[in-house]
């Protein structure tokens, strides 16, 4: 009777698993990112998104996704470097001299928890927070310091954002505007020449929005 009993039990939880993985849904989400503060004058960054989100069936409250970005960011402090005809660095022309200027690399992954609320057919909001880790690298300038700096530093941030998907008839449109805590002012300032003089502005990346297409792999 115990063997009868043991294996009706391993056969329902069998079946059970086959029901779920069934059900299951595995997503690719490519997509593009902006990261900044929407000012010429402060830190902007455009990206590429390409992530592989887990749902345990497709109306499911909740998911989990790999995310991987690739972004690129720049920042002139409002200025603008020149160079004249002999290859020679000229101060800034306009807003005063600026304190520092860059253009950086920062490819990035991490795990993004969704939380669902379907609103009617076919379209939910959702609450997604991204953690992620990730190296910048590029060129930084300082004022008064003729030579370029060049590093390569690792960052994390989290990000939090809402927002809301429509489903088509085989993908899904997805956007999302959030809060980002991504910051390189303390990288910035750990590499700065000795003879930098100047202070190192703000660097926080506030604004956080992503559009994504979901298309579904299972």
């Amino acid at each position: 009777m115990k063997n009868k009993k043991y294996a009706y039990l391993i056969a329902f939880f069998i079946i059970t698993f086959q029901n779920i993985n069934a059900q299951a849904q595995l997503s690719l989400t490519p997509g593009a990112f902006y990261n900044g503060n929407f000012s010429s004058d402060d830190l902007n960054g455009f990206g590429a998104i390409l992530g592989l989100e887990y749902r345990i069936r497709p109306e499911h409250f909740f998911s989990i996704e790999l995310r991987t970005k690739y972004g690129y960011y720049s920042f002139d402090d409002g200025t603008k470097w020149r160079e004249d005809s002999y290859g020679q660095l000229q101060p800034p022309q306009n807003k005063g001299e600026a304190r520092v200027d860059y253009s950086l690399f920062c490819p990035q992954i991490g795990l993004v928890p969704k939380f669902y609320l379907p609103i009617i057919e076919n379209l939910s909001l959702f609450l997604e927070n991204e953690f992620s880790i990730g190296l910048i690298t590029g060129k930084f300038r300082y004022k008064g310091v003729p030579d370029k700096v060049h590093f390569t530093e690792s960052i994390f941030n989290y990000n939090v954002g809402l927002g809301a998907e429509y489903k088509l008839e085989k993908c899904t449109l997805a956007g999302s505007l959030g809060y980002s805590t991504l910051n390189f002012r303390s990288k910035i300032r750990k590499h700065q020449p000795a003879n930098y003089q100047g202070s190192i502005p703000n660097q926080d990346a506030v604004i956080w929005i992503n559009l994504l297409v979901k298309v579904p792999l299972l």
